[in-house]
């Protein structure tokens, strides 16, 4: 944690984080430990704990709080979860016994899991200096020449192409480079591994969040001299792209835990070469929007704080609003014919993580009739009245997991975004939305100036693919924001 005090996020619905202070006081004290030893025993900042401790700052991500439990040694029910694994740990089983070493394998997965939910944006730092600088965009983002585009492209010129015939990835993450990601599992006293990643997520770290849902994986990025830009797809699922992009990043962070990220740490990073041989593994696209509300003489944006006891990937990291997987909102040919749009996807995130709607989640048998469901027909309207622009910036890979990045960017007048948003949340299914104080509506949000901008970027834990998204903003600013250069503070 940086310390910083200038972004503050609402308090969650939960109540994981009831007395979690008082808890570490009182532990602290009877083992004669002083705050920053506590902290070190954490993996924790200093004054993290000192505001934790005096009821300053809360915590309800859930895996936070699982950590706390297994580096203290206290049950779930200690910090406010409720009973399972944890309490398992109590009960020692004989010294190399098979029991023993599947329980072993799966504390030290937990552990290294822990450690890549807490420090994803180092880790993506790192790995991103694996690879040439010529495909580094910014801090913990990949990009091939020509992936990300001289101007924005409005997201309604740039073309989709399908490939039904999309030949199977080669890799799965099931390969034996990737064994050590996996621990082992008991089945009648013998001992097997996992075969597949999310399995183990499944049963050891379960998200909140957590369903395989049919989505578009990304084939090929092209670019032609005086056209838009074309972007290839085929079918994925959601859990096909985990168990080969969380593996690779729960293999970053067991490197960094081990001493210096190199590649003769990594086999199975090394196994997959090229991370933009989009042929050769599932690369599965999130639209990360970066949402600008513009107004007279002044702009501001939106961040979303996502909570890691309740998504897969990016917890405990500020993030762009909206952001969410490309994928259908249903099962039938005709959601898929419906949602192969980047706009609608988009506004189905806006919809959920803006407004708190029920999740389209890819499971629904109704489809969405975009024309006359609401808040879909009131975006689109706005759209088309020139009040609200989307423009796409190109598309990158996050260093640590290979995850496909679309960066775009959402611009509303201010009057419109009001209209739009006027019952915006504070919190969502997947954390909670930031401002700069408890005193200020939501809406509000974060001045788009250089000073917020390199705040964020320099001391936050900002996800990759969110500063990239700011960073270009702030590039095509005269562009997508026209006039504000000479009616704002820089």
């Amino acid at each position: 944690m940086t310390g910083q005090t200038w972004l503050w996020t609402p308090p969650r619905p939960t109540p994981t984080s009831v007395g979690i202070g008082s808890l570490l006081r009182a532990y602290r004290q009877a083992h004669g430990l002083t705050q920053q030893q506590l902290a070190d025993l954490l993996g924790f900042d200093q004054s993290y704990v000192s505001k934790v401790e005096s009821g300053r700052r809360a915590i309800h991500d859930i895996s936070t709080l699982r950590h706390i439990a297994r580096n203290l040694g206290l049950s779930p029910e200690d910090v406010g979860l409720a009973p399972g694994g944890l309490a398992d740990r109590r009960r020692e089983p004989p010294r190399g016994s098979t029991v023993e070493k599947v329980a072993g394998s799966q504390r030290a997965w937990r552990l290294t899991r822990d450690h890549l939910n807490h420090h994803r944006i180092s880790l993506a730092r790192a790995a991103a200096r694996l690879y040439p600088e010529t495909y580094r965009l910014g801090n913990g983002l990949l990009a091939r020449p020509g992936w990300v585009w001289d101007t924005p492209v409005d997201i309604n010129d740039i073309g989709l192409r399908w490939e039904e015939a999309a030949g199977e990835p080669a890799l799965t993450g099931a390969e034996p480079e990737a064994d050590a990601t996996r621990p082992l599992v008991g089945d009648g006293g013998a001992q097997s591994r996992y075969q597949r990643y999310t399995r183990a997520m499944r049963d050891l770290d379960r998200p909140t969040l957590f369903e395989n849902r049919l989505s578009f994986r990304l084939l090929d990025v092209a670019e032609t001299a005086g056209a838009a830009p074309t972007l290839t797809f085929g079918h994925t699922t959601y859990f096909d792209a985990v168990d080969v992009c969380e593996t690779v990043a729960h293999e970053t962070a067991a490197a960094m835990m081990g001493g210096e990220l190199a590649w003769p740490a990594l086999p199975f990073r090394r196994r997959i070469g090229d991370p933009f041989d989009l042929a050769g593994r599932v690369a599965l696209p999130s639209i990360n929007t970066l949402t600008i509300r513009l107004d007279r003489g002044s702009a501001s944006f939106v961040l979303h704080r996502r909570s890691a006891g309740s998504v897969a990937t990016a917890g405990g990291v500020y993030h762009v609003l909206p952001a969410g997987v490309f994928q259908p909102s249903g099962i039938t040919p005709f959601h898929h014919d419906a949602d192969f749009d980047l706009w609608r996807n988009v506004m189905r995130e806006l919809s959920e993580e803006l407004l708190g709607n029920a999740e389209h989640d890819g499971s629904s048998s109704r489809p969405i009739d975009y024309d006359t469901d609401e808040p879909f027909r009131s975006f689109e309207q706005a759209r088309r009245a020139g009040g609200l622009r989307v423009f796409c910036f190109g598309i990158g890979l996050d260093a640590l997991t290979l995850f496909g990045e679309i960066l775009t960017v959402l611009v509303v007048e201010a009057d419109t975004f009001d209209s739009l948003f006027a019952d915006m949340v504070r919190t969502n299914a997947e954390g909670s939305v930031v401002s700069t104080g408890p005193g200020r509506q939501a809406h509000e949000g974060i001045p788009f100036t250089q000073a917020s901008l390199r705040r964020l970027v320099d001391t936050e834990p900002l996800a990759p693919s969110a500063a990239a998204c700011l960073e270009l903003a702030w590039r095509h600013r005269e562009t997508l924001l026209p006039g504000l250069r000479s009616r704002s503070a820089v």
